[in-house]
């Protein structure tokens, strides 16, 4: 039997620290036979004149400038979907509240309910609203009825490991001017974050043959 199926990964970036986690993301949903794993990005709101008179942003945003810009087509066609934003004033990016604002025909026909949704987000500083905007992100998608999927401690591991990423989703703190390489920790929970979407999109979409109370998760109730 065929068991392919969609992982979107879908981001906003503003100096690319957002994009190079959602690439880890989408290395651990490649994990799972059968993943087709697609990684995009959300239109920009920042006038183009603007990046244009900053040449290190503008430097920063060519290096992901190859990433297609997504669609609402990309969301209904996924089975799971992993969202990511930098944090901004401890929320998440308007660019891609913007995205998520024009999903009521999505939210009408139920399109994505029961559908596994990720989060991860990016930050100049520890505890500078990482989890904030990973909670406020999930309050969107929570009301299009998507189940969220995290990182549990026990697989976090010890030591050095234990700091890195969140239960809410994968994290990775760059600095204030973007100095902080990604850490091998950080990769490893993106990864994991990544595998366990995948994993849960894969029994969502082929677990239903032989559970059909999984019709449940994306049913409309009377």
């Amino acid at each position: 039997m065929e068991t392919n199926f969609k992982i979107l990964i879908l981001f906003y970036s503003f100096t690319g620290n957002t994009a190079k986690l959602a690439k880890y993301i989408a290395e651990g949903a490649k994990e799972i036979d059968g993943a087709e794993v697609v990684i995009k990005q959300v239109p920009e709101l920042v006038p183009s004149e603007v990046i244009e008179k900053n040449p290190d942003l503008k430097k920063a945003r060519e290096s992901f400038a190859d990433i297609p810009i997504a669609e609402l087509d990309d969301l209904i066609s996924a089975d799971g979907v992993a969202f990511g934003t930098p944090v901004h004033f401890g929320s998440f990016a308007s660019q891609l509240k913007q995205f998520i604002d024009q999903l009521s025909p999505i939210f009408v026909k139920g399109t994505v309910v029961g559908k596994p949704a990720a989060f991860f987000t990016s930050a100049g500083s520890m505890h500078g609203g990482e989890e904030a905007a990973l909670l406020s992100l999930m309050i969107p998608l929570l009301n299009l009825g998507m189940l969220p999927i995290g990182v549990p401690y026990p697989i976090q591991g010890e030591g050095s490991d234990f700091d890195a990423g969140s239960p809410y989703g994968a994290i990775y703190v760059s600095g204030h001017k973007g100095e902080k390489e990604i850490s091998e920790a950080d990769k490893k929970i993106a990864r994991i974050l990544g595998k366990r979407l995948s994993a849960m999109s894969k029994v969502i979409k082929y677990g239903c043959v032989s559970f059909p109370e999984c019709q449940i998760l994306s049913t409309k109730y009377d």
